[in-house]
């Protein structure tokens, strides 16, 4: 496993190579740190549904590095489109309508999950890859998110990749469906002002 800091000069050219060659990686957004790759790659896909101990129908969050990206995987109606610029970026991940761009592995029942973590990572790396990302908290299935750079080292030792970056809340994202009106809470609380 390779150990980059996220200012880290190599990390453009690391990256956009591990995404084109199914590479997995961890890397931190502002709640916990995320595992995941690149969210065609069906080896990528394997691999941390493996790691993780994570059924094939369990579906992964895309993760993005704009709110604009949004409107290339998801259907998105006006008021949709206004709760998305008011709450995001930061640390909610929004159920919305998929696209037909939206990939299989981010898709259940005709739904995809979007985040767009506040976190330099994402608005400065991830922004210039032009690519989203499948993720997932960095975690055994039904355990808590580990924290701890060393204990991701030492239980995720396949991963090709690891970003070392500023901690979030080190709590998960909220989780809100935006295709139901009211919107529904499905793990947190639904934020004030929705």
């Amino acid at each position: 496993m390779q150990v980059l800091r996220e200012t880290d000069s190599r990390l453009y050219e690391t990256l956009q190579m591990l995404l084109e060659t199914g590479g997995t990686l961890i890397f931190p957004t502002d709640t916990v740190y995320g595992i995941g790759g690149s969210p065609w790659d069906e080896r990528a896909l394997s691999q941390v549904r493996r790691m993780k101990a994570r059924t094939a129908s369990q579906p992964f969050t895309l993760h993005l590095a704009s709110v604009a990206a949004i409107d290339k995987y998801a259907c998105l109606d006006e008021n949709q489109r206004g709760v998305l610029a008011r709450f995001l970026p930061g640390p909610i991940t929004f159920i919305l309508p998929a696209s037909d761009n939206a990939p299989p592995s981010a898709v259940l029942s005709g739904k995809v999950g979007i985040r767009v973590p506040a976190h330099p990572f994402f608005q400065s790396m991830m922004g210039k890859l032009h690519r989203p990302l499948f993720g997932t908290s960095v975690n055994r299935a039904g355990e808590a998110p580990l924290h701890s750079i060393e204990m991701m080292i030492e239980q995720f030792s396949g991963v090709d990749l690891l970003i070392e970056g500023e901690p979030g809340t080190g709590v998960p994202s909220a989780i809100v469906d935006l295709t139901y009106d009211p919107p529904r809470a499905l793990r947190g609380e639904i934020p004030e002002g929705l």
